[in-house]
């Protein structure tokens, strides 16, 4: 679809019409061109693109804003709010392959990028009537892009659990979400001593060795087939690997490697309730290329029930958790649960001055030698980490750098509808921050690289674990000690591995109304430099009603997008991806 660009505003200044142009600025000028916005009161547009209430036009896509000159809106959260509803794809068996026309591609899909893109994520937000305010409840859809000579083929599938299976065998709403209050099923009868909530599979997704697995760390992970996308089931083993408990951790970490001896895929489990007067049983699972067991070593967490474990890390010796500052609010539990006014992740609260541990779990005999450690970190909270390594000089494993993206707090009760632009000044920040861990010592120092507030970090996993320099994650057009707002551009840090230098950024802005989902690296075949590749990633257009698929040559992403795919329907906001290099169509 084709339409006009939108011009900024004269107060966010313009650019200098006589400097000089790029090759790469006349290639993201016709980028840009194909992919603008179309007028807010176009006779074509969807039902679901909210009014523009704003006096002036949108901006549009390529420069952030100047600092100081945009801040979120109520037309901002409008905007947001639309994207989270259900996909238009089809609940039932989507796996047959859809060639996506070229005519949909703007500029040219890289003959080298050869493999499959997988992304998992919240399909359904409405459930036969009843609306879902908190979209980590909603049933984990997986959809496939497979990449070949330039062409491209879509698949899709909901993940076939329990409770997504049987309330379409019932056609209605049967099955509570760990943020869903009262009675999902509606009637007058309430049971808050039942504490089981739905799988609902939606977080994340890995292709190991041909084997598929949809994950939620709330319970077992989903086997599925990687080329159908049917579900096969729940699985009590993952690559020849009996679990540990009865759950795996959403998030995992790959170790890519110029040898494919030396590739591995590192998961792990932790007990969600421990035995009475026992520490919480944790296991880190390690898999080598063909998907055979190279490691598998447990370990024992103390008073971990309720510290909410979503990622880990991986140095040369060590495995990292960090267990977040929360805890059981009985009062809440009392008071409210037991009487229908709040969901049960809202009686996990996070507790103000507490700190947050992190877990060095040894990897290697070397870090043995010094023994597990448990060394306290400020309060804040952790969803998403970003690398970790051990530094130049350091050959006795006593330290470990490890960067990450903490939240300043956590709300569980937060919602769609609560958010307002106030939400976006000040609040709960996510920045870039390094640590600096004497495990010896058990001390830990941090450090902001970055006040620019970003989500979804991602590395080139050939520098899993190892010192490195280029990070992609989405992030706020605002940047600001103070101000931030939803992730709207494209971000790659380039960042020393000193400890105590800032990070260097460089940004791609989608528009005022696009909102970024979770960027994945995808390394060129024979890549030596680290940032040698392509980034992918989807962005909503809410002022379109579109979803895109745009990749970036990781090497610039300032020039903007090399290649823009628009997708034929509606997907919904994801939460994590993975790139395979298999073909899978």
């Amino acid at each position: 679809m084709m339409y006009h660009a939108v011009s900024a505003p004269a107060s966010l200044g313009t650019r200098n019409a006589t400097a000089p142009i790029s090759a790469s600025a006349r290639r993201v000028r016709a980028i840009r061109a194909a992919v603008s916005e179309p007028p807010p009161t176009s006779p074509s547009a969807s039902p679901f693109v909210p009014r523009w209430n704003l006096s002036r036009a949108p901006l549009g896509p390529g420069v952030e804003p100047a600092p100081g000159t945009w801040v979120p809106t109520d037309q901002t959260i409008d905007d947001w709010r639309s994207i989270y509803r259900n996909t238009t794809l089809s609940t039932t068996d989507g796996n047959a392959p859809r060639t996506i026309s070229s005519a949909r591609v703007t500029g040219v899909i890289p003959h080298e990028l050869t493999g499959t893109l997988f992304r998992n994520g919240p399909g359904l937000l409405e459930v036969y009537g009843k609306k879902l305010n908190q979209f980590f409840d909603g049933d984990g859809l997986i959809y496939s892009i497979a990449f070949e000579a330039g062409a491209l083929t879509f698949k899709h599938n909901f993940v076939g659990t329990k409770g997504f299976t049987e309330e379409r065998a019932a056609q209605k709403m049967l099955y509570k979400g760990a943020f869903a209050i009262g009675n999902p099923k509606g009637d007058a009868f309430y049971n808050p001593f039942d504490f089981d909530v739905k799988n609902v599979a939606n977080t994340g997704v890995v292709d190991w060795a041909g084997e598929l697995y949809a994950l939620w760390e709330g319970g077992k992970p989903h086997k599925m087939d990687p080329v159908s996308l049917r579900t096969e089931g729940e699985a009590d083993v993952v690559l020849g690997q009996a679990l540990e408990v009865p759950q795996m951790a959403a998030h995992y970490r790959v170790i890519d490697a110029a040898d494919p001896a030396d590739k591995r895929l590192v998961a792990f489990s932790i007990e969600a309730q421990n035995s009475f007067m026992q520490p919480n049983r944790c296991c880190f699972y390690e898999w080598d290329v063909d998907g055979k067991q190279a490691a598998r070593q447990t370990f024992g967490v103390p008073d971990a029930t309720f510290g909410f474990f979503h990622d880990c890390l991986v140095t040369e010796n060590w495995y990292l958790l960090v267990q977040n500052p929360t805890a059981l609010d009985p009062q809440k539990l009392l008071t409210e649960y037991m009487f229908a006014k709040c969901a049960l992740a809202q009686v996990i609260a996070f507790q103000d001055g507490k700190s947050a541990l992190l877990h060095m779990l040894p990897r290697t005999e070397k870090a043995r030698a010094i023994g597990q450690q448990a060394i306290p970190l400020a309060n804040q909270f952790f969803f998403h980490h970003v690398n970790a390594f051990e530094p130049a000089g350091c050959n006795d494993a006593s330290q470990v750098v490890f960067d990450s993206a903490p939240w300043k707090f956590m709300d569980f009760g937060m919602n769609l509808d609560m958010v307002t632009p106030a939400f976006w000044d000040g609040g709960s920040r996510v920045e870039y921050t390094r640590f600096d861990v004497n495990v010896a010592r058990g001390t830990s120092k941090q450090e902001s690289l970055s006040n620019r507030v970003m989500e979804f970090p991602q590395v080139n996993p050939r520098f899993t674990g190892q010192a490195y320099r280029y990070v992609y994650s989405a992030g706020a057009a605002v940047k600001d000690d103070v101000k931030w707002g939803p992730n709207q551009c494209l971000v790659k840090f380039d960042t020393s591995p000193e400890v105590g230098v800032k990070a260097e950024e460089q940004t791609y802005y989608f528009g005022e109304r696009s909102f970024v989902q979770e960027p994945i690296f995808c390394a060129r075949p024979g890549a030596v430099a680290e940032d040698d590749g392509w980034v992918l990633l989807v962005v909503n257009d809410a002022g379109e009603d579109l979803s895109r698929l745009h990749i970036f040559d990781a090497s610039d992403i300032a020039a903007g997008p090399v290649a823009t795919v628009e997708l034929e329907d509606h997907l919904p906001p994801g939460l994590h991806g993975y790139w395979s290099n298999a073909v899978h169509k």
